[in-house]
């Protein structure tokens, strides 16, 4: 069975060795060693000379991780990272990681919530940084084979429509929750479903909130727009007020 390795066996490195289990012999290396350890730990740098690691650690983690496994790495290994903003991280391991080193981005759009009901459906960003096609392909077809929706497309695609779709999103859960935004007898369906958002980004760590906004290119723009349409719509009200 091919093997691969997870640095980072956070609450996604968790959820993502037992996504990889399916058709992969899972290794991990994690700097807080979990009382029950998703799957065989190995030392730094026993991790390192397996064919496929994939980056799970915090997005401003980065760089350090890089530096630090470069020297480590054989020719031919494929390094692939997991981060919600892509731009940054592609840049990085460019940057930081030998010539010799195949480097491959994904983002997958959901976690162990997400995926409580199965991977079926559920989306993933994929693109080829530097790597033999054929390899992209087969981790095409792995990906696909598990039921999820692989979607391509660059690094700079994924950051703008991100910033929408993930940036702002997590913006506003974060907002109605230091409203205090509760449960209420009354509650329609839509606002039983913005609780779940709620209840959804309070459960990923501010670092992530915060490096999903200031390391995504796009996100100061999406803050600015939505400002300006809170205050259009805002002015409406007081216009409407007027000509009533």
């Amino acid at each position: 069975m091919n093997k691969t390795g997870i640095i980072g066996l956070g609450r996604f490195g968790t959820f993502w060795t037992r996504v990889l289990a399916h058709g992969w012999e899972v290794y991990g290396y994690t700097r807080t060693i979990p009382a029950q350890p998703p799957c065989e730990l190995l030392s730094f740098d026993e991790l390192c000379t397996l064919p496929v690691l994939f980056l799970c650690v915090p997005i401003r983690t980065m760089p350090e991780m890089l530096d630090r496994m470069a020297s480590r790495l054989k020719p031919g290994t494929l390094v692939i990272d997991t981060c919600s903003v892509k731009m940054e991280p592609v840049r990085w391991m460019k940057e930081r990681l030998p010539e010799s080193v195949e480097i491959m981005a994904t983002h997958p759009m959901f976690g162990p919530e997400s995926a409580k009901e199965g991977l079926s459906g559920l989306p993933m960003m994929m693109h080829p940084v530097r790597m033999a096609d054929a390899r992209y392909q087969e981790w095409l077809h792995y990906f696909r084979s598990l039921g999820i929706m692989v979607v391509e497309m660059t690094p700079e695609e994924h950051d703008r429509q991100a910033a929408m779709s993930q940036a702002l999103t997590h913006m506003i859960g974060r907002t109605l929750n230091a409203m205090g935004i509760d449960e209420t007898p009354i509650g329609t369906l839509w606002y039983r479903k913005l609780l779940a958002i709620c209840r959804q980004v309070a459960k990923d760590s501010p670092e992530l909130f915060f490096d999903m906004q200031t390391l995504n290119p796009y996100a100061p723009g999406m803050r600015s727009d939505f400002m300006d349409a809170w205050n259009t719509v805002c002015t409406s009200l007081t216009d409407l007020s007027k000509d009533g």
